[in-house]
């Protein structure tokens, strides 16, 4: 198991979330999860089913309706929206499907964006954006603009992005959906490495099956309950 992965990270206590209208959507009932610090895990379930409410939940971007979500011991239900903004951005890294890369703009750009409109940018944060931008094998693209690369490479540009931060925890909402098979794996396999190199939790919602199953744990909702929670046996 990875150094520090006995650290409770992310607690989850009989959360619900009910999206109200003419007819209320139940849409997680009672869960209850404890996500440890460095755990590579994956959220799998059919469409409906709650899982990209329940990353939602997790990231902060939607609050739940009862219950208690606790951050490295701290509970978040007390912080005001300012708060959970300033958490995100320093704890938080988000990687989705459509990459939402701004087209006009480079990829080291589109990495430094959120500095950029915080007007926060410096030299030594340009020099980190390189570095990640290496790691995630796109050295050689740093000028490029994203109608000038391929899927796969602008989700690599995404990853950078989320990984600019050095977050805790990295949430990626069916990050391989539009690429191909051969793609998906080179980005799953980045996702391994940067997990174990940097002890980074990873929590990936997809309904990929052979994808998830390469995962250390998966976590199964059907109907907004979790209805398996196993650790794989490649897990050590």
């Amino acid at each position: 198991m990875h150094s520090g992965a006995e650290k409770t990270l992310i607690k989850m206590e009989n959360i619900n979330k009910i999206y109200k209208g003419v007819q209320p959507v139940h849409a997680l009932k009672d869960i209850n999860l404890t996500i440890r610090k460095g755990e590579f895990l994956t959220i799998v379930g059919p469409s409906g089913s709650g899982k990209s409410t329940m990353m939602h939940v997790l990231g902060l971007l939607d609050t739940p309706t009862s219950g208690k979500l606790h951050y490295i011991g701290q509970e978040t239900s007390k912080w005001n929206e300012k708060q959970k903004a300033e958490f995100r951005n320093k704890e938080i890294g988000f990687i989705f499907q459509a990459h939402l890369l701004l087209p006009e703009f480079t990829a080291l750009e589109n990495v430094l964006m959120p500095y950029y409109i915080s007007r926060k940018t410096n030299s030594k944060m340009k020099d980190r954006a390189k570095e990640i931008l290496m790691l995630v094998g796109l050295s050689d693209k740093l000028y490029s603009k994203p109608p000038q690369l391929s899927g796969g490479q602008n989700q690599r540009v995404a990853i950078a992005r989320a990984l600019m931060n050095n977050p805790s925890v990295v949430f990626a909402d069916e990050p391989t959906g539009a690429l191909d098979q051969q793609t998906s794996a080179d980005i799953y396999n980045l996702f391994r490495k940067i997990n174990s190199e940097e002890n980074m939790t990873f929590i990936i919602v997809t309904h990929e099956r052979n994808l998830a199953q390469k995962a250390d744990r998966i976590i199964e909702i059907v109907d907004g309950k979790i209805i398996r929670d196993e650790i794989m046996s490649s897990y050590n």
